[in-house]
């Protein structure tokens, strides 16, 4: 649901909004300024055929620091890294460059001595060993690592290949999810939401969902002066 269509449905459905005179006929940044104060303080979610709920202002991450809720100082262990395939791959890469650095001057020693030198198996000491190597850098010589990580965070995801780490922040659906881990008690009983965290084991399904019908939820929220509100999905 782009801003225009977004502030449109909660004006329609009651929510006390600052709009535009003519909504239709605003300019962008006209609309970008009320989105920005509408959706600090209203929750608008679509609802699927089945209950599920989504984010109705939800727009994509542009890079996986916002996607993942991270920066550098939430990735600086080999546990850390291990969850994201991808920054893996960079970091055992940059480690193998380092091996083969010092490989290399070895050999040149070797050479200057008349010495026979053997060159390692490079990739799989890499593999076998970046994770002792990157809990064992001292904060001073992290340098290159964070510089790493960093462009990595300031990237956009791989929405293909990341999907599945991506489930639970990295589209309108998760959002919702997530928003709704935190509501209030009163607010979840009253319109009968419940929070999914996987429906079997190994499931990805994370996802909050409303067992009453729009209008119904829609009428409790109003009249408790909630400021949340809800639309089928596609409706608006």
């Amino acid at each position: 649901m782009d801003r225009r269509t977004f502030l449109k449905t909660l004006a329609s459905l009651g929510a006390s909004i600052a709009l535009p005179l003519d909504v239709v006929a605003a300019t962008e940044p006209e609309i970008d300024a009320a989105w920005a104060t509408a959706s600090r303080a209203w929750g608008l979610f679509e609802v699927s055929d089945y209950g599920t709920l989504s984010l109705a202002n939800f727009e994509a991450p542009k890079t996986r620091a916002e996607a993942y809720w991270l920066d550098v100082r939430d990735l600086s262990s080999a546990s850390d890294v291990e969850a994201h395939w991808s920054l893996r791959e960079r970091i055992v890469e940059h480690y193998r460059d380092l091996l083969w650095e010092r490989a290399n001057k070895a050999s040149l020693r070797a050479e200057e001595n008349d010495q026979p030198f053997e060159w390692p198996d490079l990739d799989a000491q890499a593999e076998e060993g970046w994770e002792a190597w990157l809990d064992g850098l001292a904060e001073g010589d992290r340098a290159d690592v964070d510089s790493i990580v960093e462009d990595w965070l300031a990237e956009e995801p791989d929405w293909c290949l990341e999907a599945d780490e991506l489930y639970k922040t990295g589209n309108a659906q998760g959002a919702a999810y997530d928003h709704f881990l935190s509501e209030d008690r009163e607010v979840m009983e009253a319109l009968d939401i419940v929070v999914i965290e996987g429906e079997f084991p190994g499931s990805s399904y994370y996802a909050a969902e409303l067992r009453i019908p729009v209008e119904e939820a829609n009428r409790i929220a109003a009249a408790k002066g909630w400021e949340i509100r809800f639309v089928e999905e596609g409706s608006a």
